[in-house]
Formats: structure tokens, C-alpha cells, sequence
């Protein structure tokens, strides 16, 4: 089971990481002091100290960035951990199938989650300790429980939007959530019930790009996740985006991106090797 776990400080939290990067494990960031920045899924989120953000699996980081007086500190974790803790079902809704993760909370709450990022951090280093896997897995239990019960008490209280507003929203989580099988403007047109050409008018008008700018962006976003943060083959990736074959695909990131998907991975300056 301890080999679920990873327990991350400031400098190991931020050092080493690849952009863009494909989260592969549900993630949380702890913001003790300072300010913290990510840009995920197309969305610029900036929290400031006392914060909590959780990045879970698929989601797509673009940058992080942090001031001169950021300390804080992660803990991440696979989804058979996550599942051995046997959360109740409106819990997980609650943490883990949300638009949003990010959240300004209180010192007292930073201070429990500190606790608990020490005890664990204490107990993995007791290899003699016969009961520190349940010990560990009860603590996460109460982690969750107390994070979810404090993101119950927040009251969301979005600001009005105007019809064309509410039409781009809905149009990037249909994007969001079929972009690897569906890059046909018309698909996204007939589900908004509005035509092609008035769907990327609107979008150019409220956002600055057409539909056909956010469908390929999403799709080669991901494609350089990919690549940059996993070992799939560039055949795995075009198949994952349910392209006709490796050829389409590499000329449709080329178009994009400027560069074939190989030459892309082949810029990479760090850690190529584990990469070919």
C-alpha cells in the first residue's frame, strides 16, 4: 500500500515537472504561504495562502507557477489507494467529480492537513511498525472526510451570464468531455442547437477563437501531454484520439503545433530517454 503513496515537500513539489503534464494520480497541493498558479484544462486558477488544490487523473496542467514565498506541500496517490479508504459515494462526488478543485480554506483547516502530512510522513519511516498501513489509511479516511465536509459548507455563488456566455460554457464542457472522437464543428453546432457558423462567431467574439481554435487546441494539448509526461507510443496516442491512423494524426499535430509529434518529443530536453 506504501508504495500508493508519494508525499511531496516545496522543492520536490515543483521540481522535475514537464509541461504539459498529464496528471495520472489523484493529486493534492497543500498552499501554507505565498501564492500558487496553474493553468488546467484551459483554466487559469491563482490561490493564495491558506489553499488547497486537488488535480485529478486526465486533466491536463499547462504551468505552475509560484512566488518567492510559496511553501507547501503534496500528497499523491493512485486510485487503488483511493479506493481502499471506501469513501461513500456522495463523498467522492463531492472531492472528486467537480469542475472545480481549487480553494481558499482556513489556517485552522491548513493546520489538520499539515498534521496529517506529518504523521504519515512519520509512519512511512516505522518499516517495524506492524499497524501502519491501517494507521495510515485511517488518516487519509479522516483527511478526505474533513476536506469534504469543509468544500459542503461552501456556498457558490456564480455570477450571472448572458445567453452567448452560458452557450461558450456549455460549449467548452462538451469539448472537454468528446474532443477525443468528435472534432467536427457540427457535432458541438447540433447539440447547442445553434448552426456552425454562428457557434465560432459567438466563441470569436466572447473568447478570441473560433470553435475550430478550441477543438484543436484541446486535442493537441493533450496529444503534447502525452507525450511529454508518458511513455505511450505515438501510435497509442493517435489511436487514444480515435484518429484513422498515425499518419492523419501526425499531420493534423504538424498543422497545429508546427512540428510532427516525434520531432515534438525529440525537443524535449529533459529525461528523453525514458521517453523513446
Amino acid at each position: 500500500m506504501l508504495e500508493d503513496i508519494e508525499l511531496l515537500d516545496s522543492e520536490s513539489l515543483l521540481k522535475g515537472l514537464r509541461f504539459p503534464h498529464k496528471i495520472k494520480k489523484v493529486t493534492q497541493v497543500v498552499i501554507t504561504s505565498g501564492q500558487f498558479s496553474c493553468l488546467v484544462d484551459f483554466r487559469m486558477w491563482s490561490l493564495k495562502a491558506p489553499a488547497v488544490a486537488l488535480f485529478l487523473p486526465g486533466q491536463v496542467v499547462e504551468s505552475i507557477e509560484v512566488d518567492d514565498e510559496f511553501v507547501g506541500f503534496g500528497m499523491v496517490m493512485n486510485q487503488d489507494f483511493t479506493d481502499s479508504l471506501n469513501l461513500p459515494v456522495s463523498l467522492q462526488e463531492r472531492l472528486f467529480i467537480k469542475d472545480t478543485q481549487f480553494y481558499s480554506v482556513s489556517v485552522e483547516v491548513i493546520d489538520v492537513l499539515t498534521s496529517v502530512y506529518r504523521q504519515v510522513s512519520s509512519l512511512m519511516k516505522q518499516p517495524d511498525n506492524p499497524y501502519r498501513e491501517e494507521i495510515i489509511r485511517h488518516l487519509f479516511s479522516a483527511y478526505y472526510y474533513g476536506l469534504g465536509y469543509y468544500m459542503h459548507g461552501l456556498q457558490s455563488q456564480p455570477a450571472a451570464m448572458t445567453i452567448q456566455q452560458e452557450k461558450c460554457e456549455k460549449f467548452m464542457s462538451l469539448v472537454a468531455e468528446n474532443f477525443k472522437t468528435q472534432r467536427d464543428i457540427g457535432f458541438y453546432a447540433d447539440k447547442l442547437c445553434v448552426t456552425s457558423k454562428y457557434l465560432s462567431t459567438m466563441l470569436k467574439q466572447e473568447t478570441g477563437m473560433t470553435a475550430l481554435d478550441w477543438i484543436e487546441k484541446h486535442v493537441v494539448l493533450y496529444a503534447k501531454s502525452c507525450l511529454s509526461s508518458t511513455s505511450m507510443t505515438i501510435q497509442e496516442i493517435s489511436d487514444e484520439l480515435d484518429f484513422p491512423s498515425q499518419s492523419v494524426f501526425g499531420k493534423y499535430f504538424k498543422r497545429v503545433e508546427g512540428v510532427s509529434p516525434k520531432k515534438y518529443r525529440q525537443s524535449l530536453s529533459r529525461d528523453d530517454d525514458k521517453f523513446k
